[in-house]
């Protein structure tokens, strides 16, 4: 295999292919393999042997008058297998025609008239290749995202949001399926004995066992870190008879692995339908917990209790929301005390519902626990980039466990930045204080590695759950935003200004700034600028709104 990038020349001229081959080796022949062609027909036999070599073909430079196919067909043609590979018109005698033809067409990248000048040949060649691997790392990055989002990392099967997708597919194709879920009710002991790798390795072992035992005919999910999902066309009393025999095959045998026997305690559940059978079987499913049957319980209409219900009808305007795009941001302002300007704002999360505006009050429990909550991040992310790539301001975003606990995240931030333009220093993620670094072994690393792209960090609600000092030693965070229930007594609490009191000096200690939330009467915002405090978030200046105020009233 040729590991150097390949630039394929294709011309029916012998002396003007010899020359620019010797002209573009002189400049790129030690990092790139130069091949040549003197017809579009000879040209494809040569991107067949860089396919097979598993080549990167990233500059085709071809002439228009050739014998057989032209020039401005063939590249139409190459677009169409090479999308991304950067293509070139070197030529005298193309017709305006063809050259509109290659540009609509055939994404043609450069037009250049022979005879050509040969210092600006290779720079647009330069500036190809460049253009190439930019857009070969961001499909890369991209694609790792993607893998990242439908495969749980642990086990490399399709995850919930896998599974949340082919429902929807076949939702929409009218069909109709059945599916089961297994949950593993001994696992915290497990884990809690014998360490999280030693569940791990049992889990892996598991859901290889079942896919044997399905003979890879029906699709398995490892949906969380104790549930499977089996999706199957079967009428759902065969897939329980299915399921009921791997099940004798569990309880007649113990569990091994090592040598060590474990005796997993599972719940099943039921339910057949279209895009609904997985809330259906979770209805079961909570049902087979409440109670405490290892036997099988298949979903049926009085399940439907009006809570849960609304919560499966809520979460499928969740799902729905990620889909269609209406996950949007809504924007406040926060107040630099110094310059009594707003020049930040805080992205937070709202869903589009026809006329309605849900807040993350409505939406947000149950997002955690379908899952959906990582999906909710990474469109508001990308939403927010692509609205302040049109501002000149800074912008904070709310980060959760599900975006930190994936190594691929900063890489994805990074290349969303690169494609709105926008410079890391500009963007703030704010770390929610719910989440546990103990639990969450990558979100430390995650963190760092977003700071090293120069993206600036908060810990968001400074001062309760999982606030304490070993946090601050994990990583050096810009911003501490002290969270609004020390800030909203300040005037009557002479406890919570004393708090605070402290952690404005504990910040200054540690070089970071403080935000006050919840500021919404002029006098905490009195008391917040005596104690020194850079900035102020509340409804005194702004409520959360779909869009920017104007600038002129940015200035308070």
């Amino acid at each position: 295999m040729n590991e150097k990038p390949y630039i394929l020349c294709i011309d029916d001229e012998f002396f003007i292919l010899w020359n620019l081959k010797e002209q573009l080796k002189k400049v790129f022949g030690t990092g790139f393999s130069i091949e040549t062609a003197e017809s579009a027909e000879s040209a494809k036999e040569i991107i067949k042997e860089i396919e097979n070599a598993n080549g990167d073909l990233a500059v085709v430079i071809c002439d228009h008058v050739m014998p057989g196919q032209k020039g401005d067909d063939f590249l139409i043609q190459l677009q169409n297998s090479h999308p991304r590979t950067k293509k070139i018109m070197l030529t005298g005698q193309a017709p305006a025609q063809a050259i509109g033809n290659a540009l609509n067409h055939g994404c043609l990248y450069r037009y250049l008239s022979k005879p050509w000048d040969a210092h600006d040949l290779e720079l647009t060649i330069k500036q190809a290749i460049d253009a190439y691997f930019q857009e070969k790392s961001l499909e890369e990055k991209n694609k790792e995202l993607v893998d990242s989002l439908y495969f749980h990392r642990d086990t490399k099967y399709p995850n919930f949001e896998s599974l949340a997708k082919v429902l929807k597919q076949n939702s929409q194709n009218h069909k109709d399926q059945s599916i089961l879920l297994i949950k593993i009710v001994t696992f915290p002991n497990i884990i809690k004995t014998f360490g999280i790798e030693v569940y791990r390795k049992i889990f892996r072992k598991l859901l290889q066992q079942l896919t044997v035992h399905l003979h890879n005919e029906h699709k398995v999910f490892h949906l969380y870190s104790d549930e499977i999902a089996i999706l199957s066309d079967l009428p759902e009393q065969s897939l329980v008879d299915l399921i009921r025999s791997f099940r004798m095959m569990l309880k007649s045998d113990e569990f091994f692995l090592d040598g060590v026997g474990f005796h997993l305690d599972c719940r099943y559940a039921s339910a057949s339908g279209q895009e609904d059978c997985y809330y259906k079987a979770k209805l079961a499913l909570f049902q087979a917990e409440i109670q405490n049957t290892r036997d099988f319980v298949s979903y049926t209409e009085d399940l439907s209790t009006d809570h849960h219900l609304q919560n499966f009808q809520l979460s499928q305007k969740i799902y729905r929301a990620i889909g269609e795009k209406k996950i949007v941001p809504y924007f406040q302002g926060i107040l630099d005390n110094q310059t009594r300007e707003i020049r930040k704002f805080e992205c937070l999360a709202r869903i589009k519902d026809k006329d309605t505006i849900l807040t993350p009050d409505v939406f947000l429990k149950l997002a955690k626990v379908t899952g959906s909550i990582r999906m909710i991040g990474l469109q508001m992310i990308d939403e927010s980039m692509q609205y302040f790539s049109n501002y000149p301001y800074d912008f904070s975003i709310n980060l959760t466990e599900s975006e930190l606990e994936y190594t691929s995240f900063s890489k994805w931030v990074e290349a969303r930045l690169s494609q709105y333009k926008i410079d890391p220093k500009r963007l703030t993620f704010e770390i929610l204080e719910d989440i546990s670094f103990s639990e969450h072994k990558n979100s430390v690393s995650t963190i760092k590695d977003l700071k090293a792209i120069g993206c600036q960090i908060a810990i968001d609600d400074f001062g309760v759950q999982y606030s304490n000092l070993a946090r601050l030693l994990e990583f050096k965070p810009d911003y501490l935003k002290i969270d609004g229930k020390f800030i909203k007594d300040l005037p009557e609490n002479r406890t919570a200004y004393l708090l605070v009191q402290g952690m404005v000096e504990l910040a200054r200690g540690i070089g970071a700034k403080v935000v006050a939330e919840f500021v919404d009467r002029p006098a905490i915002q009195d008391l917040v600028e005596s104690l020194g405090i850079d900035f102020s978030q509340g409804y005194l200046f702004m409520k959360p709104q779909a869009t920017l105020p104007e600038v002129l009233s940015l200035k308070l």
